[in-house]
């Protein structure tokens, strides 16, 4: 049965559609009746049973009502009450931030992860994005400059930046420009320049067609706006900003990665307990940071914490030395402790708790 067929019965009912097809002998009408509650179904009804009293006239009354009372009061009414009514389709609009204040004594561990991170000797120092801008010759002209960094962010996602800094020597050494990458560099050949990294073949085909776009539509050049940066295939939030500051000296955002994703919500700077996983991504953990973080501080959270988190991952004994000889020792073994490390037995190490076992239950 497909459409609604109203019988001679109800002459000042409009016809709405016919149907073929017959019923012991009568030609059937199938109209569409709410039922109690959300749903609609289909009654057939034969027009010789209403006349004989038989059919379910309210049914079949409300039936008729609702389909030729489009636009009446009371069909305003019931639509309006009804859930099943007819509603046209909404976007669903992503949720508002949730205000996050200022962690109670959060300067004074801000303070005291500048202090241990003065020496600056984590590997992010020496080897991250912001340190192969610098190791470029001085002679490169500014573009391939901003072209280079542009391409280490892209190589630094899912790699170490031991990796992705010897990576950026060989392609240096091969002629990382625009030009050379798009007119005489191979895809087989940019693949065995970059096989180091992480999600090496995902990552040629991103560099390709960045590099193309870069040629097409900015003259070569590095586009300076936060939304050009991200439209580029395989550039996230967290390298724009990267770009932004180190190529064109401006601060837009805090850049997260998972260090300062990790050591945010240990710190509960992300709006949770200390400890309280607060934030699940990224861009979560800097919407909260960017809400009570001091702008003036925005250029430094990232290699600070990055930094941090290098050192406690890799470099504990290093990391112990320079918090028995900082300001506050202890305040900086409880930091340590808030970042997953503990004081061995002997209390000479940094070590990860030991995890229970089945035989400590």
């Amino acid at each position: 049965m497909g459409s609604t067929y109203v019988g001679s019965t109800y002459p000042d009912v409009p016809k709405i559609a016919a149907t073929a097809g017959t019923q012991k002998g009568a030609a059937a009408a199938v109209v569409k009746f709410p039922k109690k509650g959300t749903k609609k179904e289909e009654a057939s009804i034969d027009p010789t049973l209403e006349q004989s009293g038989q059919a379910p006239k309210r049914k079949l009354a409300m039936a008729l009502e609702a389909a030729t009372s489009n636009g009446t009061p009371a069909a305003k009414r019931r639509a309006k009450r009804s859930p099943s009514a007819e509603r046209s389709p909404r976007k669903r609009t992503p949720a508002a931030k949730a205000p996050v204040a200022p962690p109670k004594g959060w300067r004074g561990t801000y303070d005291l992860i500048v202090e241990l991170r003065a020496d600056r000797t984590a590997v992010v120092d020496s080897m991250g994005s912001e340190a192969i801008d610098e190791d470029a010759a001085h002679d490169t002209p500014l573009e391939v400059r901003r072209y280079q960094t542009l391409v280490s962010l892209m190589l630094s996602s899912q790699t170490k930046d031991t990796v992705n800094a010897a990576t950026m020597v060989r392609l240096r050494e091969w002629g990382l420009t625009v030009d050379h990458i798009l007119d005489r560099t191979s895809d087989e050949q940019l693949f065995e320049l970059i096989k180091a990294v992480g999600f090496n073949n995902t990552k040629v085909k991103n560099i390709r067609r960045a590099t193309q776009i870069l040629r097409d539509e900015y003259g070569s050049n590095v586009p300076d706006s936060l939304e050009q940066l991200m439209a580029l295939p395989g550039v996230g939030p967290k390298m724009a900003l990267i770009v932004l500051r180190v190529s064109f000296g401006r601060t837009e955002g805090i850049s997260v990665d998972t260090h300062v994703h990790r050591i945010a919500n240990q710190l509960g700077w992300t709006g949770g307990q200390p400890g309280e996983t607060k934030t699940k991504q990224p861009e979560q953990t800097r919407a909260a940071l960017e809400q009570w973080i001091p702008t003036d501080l925005w250029p430094d959270v990232n290699i600070l914490l990055v930094g941090l988190g290098q050192e406690v991952q890799t470099e504990r004994e290093k990391l112990l030395a320079k918090c028995r000889a900082c300001s506050d020792p202890p305040a900086a073994l409880h930091l340590m402790q808030l970042l997953g490390l503990r004081l061995d037995d002997s209390g000479q190490r940094l070590v990860s708790p030991r995890k229970p076992n089945k035989t400590d239950e």
